[in-house]
């Protein structure tokens, strides 16, 4: 039943939505429990749930959206719980060079940010992420946000990597949508309806910077969070490319709401070289895992991404100011550090 007041439409529940027995702790109270939906942030209308009844214990503003085949459903942030289990088992990344630069592939279970400027070669990795688990026998699933199904199998055949013969085969699921064509919640809904359908070994994200466009701060962390946790509980690996703020690097909003609940960081950069531009690539972190400290550089080429010699004598390529040190200064510099 649904009544109106000057400010905020009121909705009383007296039917089960998806998403409250997590928050009620196990479904209605005894006395009626009352829905109020209101605003959030300036942007754009978002919408939160507070449920004010006695017996809930999980209390506050969550989430929720309303889809026609599926009516409201409540996304309960607070009821996630960080229960899942971790795997010792190594999987492919699609690079044999990458593999081993991460001591051995990614784990089984692992969150992996990939983060670069536009054109760096974000789409490429996850390609070969994609490419690398359709050799392995697994089922991949694939979000785009900013290139259509028929650019991405365009793209993905110059790498020598067949996304429509995986797509017969079974093996691959692209699934491609604007940002702008539905709000976070209903982004998060489909990606969670998309993984629970087609139970795919692996999923890749590209880019999740594309959405950061249609929420506020505030409820592109939440999706954030939300997408990291169902994503973890699978036990399954997962991608997600972001993509920097300048050309040469820098930190992005979705570096900063990612990099700490992520397992694997992954830079891609821009190198400037005697007036010719480069690229480099560097495991900055890896929970769990020795992982290989170089900044090497990477070619790209119709056969896809060919990592290269660490680059040497060369210092600020990760804050996007390369500088070049003489011979001299470079042995001075590297004997500071020697016993």
């Amino acid at each position: 039943m649904f009544t109106e007041n000057a400010k905020t439409p009121v909705v009383t529940l007296s039917t089960g939505i998806e998403g409250f027995d997590l928050i009620s702790q196990g479904g209605l109270p005894k006395k009626r429990t009352t829905l109020i939906a209101g605003t959030v942030g300036s942007a754009k209308t978002v919408f939160a749930a507070q449920f004010l009844a006695e017996g809930i214990r999980k209390k506050g503003a969550y989430p929720f959206t309303v889809l026609p085949d599926r009516g409201i459903i409540i996304i309960p942030l607070s009821a996630i719980e960080l229960k899942q289990r971790s795997s010792d088992m190594r999987v492919p990344s699609g690079s044999p060079e990458l593999d081993r630069m991460c001591g051995g592939g990614f784990f089984r279970d692992s969150l992996i940010l990939v983060s670069g400027a536009t054109g760096c070669g974000k789409t490429l990795m996850t390609a070969e992420f994609i490419g690398g688990g359709a050799k392995a026998g697994e089922k991949c699933l694939l979000f785009a946000y900013e290139e259509s199904r028929e650019q991405l199998i365009r793209n993905a055949n110059g790498w020598g990597i067949d996304f429509e013969n995986l797509e017969e085969r079974g093996r691959l699921r692209v699934v491609c949508a604007y940002p702008e064509s539905a709000g976070l919640e209903d982004h998060l809904i489909q990606i969670k309806r998309e993984i629970d359908n087609f139970k795919p070994d692996r999923v890749a994200v590209d880019s999740v910077s594309a959405l950061e466009r249609v929420g506020t701060n505030r409820g592109f962390r939440e999706f954030i969070i939300s997408l990291a946790s169902f994503v973890k509980h699978r036990e399954i690996p997962g991608m997600f490319t972001a993509t920097t703020a300048t050309l040469m690097g820098g930190p992005s909003v979705t570096e900063s709401h990612f990099s700490s609940i992520t397992d694997t960081i992954i830079l891609l950069r821009y190198v400037e070289m005697l007036g010719e531009m480069r690229r480099g690539v560097t495991v900055l972190k890896m929970r769990g895992s020795m992982h290989e400290k170089d900044i090497r550089e990477f070619t790209i080429d119709g056969k896809g991404m060919h990592i290269d010699k660490p680059f040497r004598n060369i210092v600020g390529i990760l804050t996007g100011k390369p500088e070049y040190l003489n011979v001299e200064s470079a042995d001075r510099l590297s004997g500071m550090f020697r016993e």
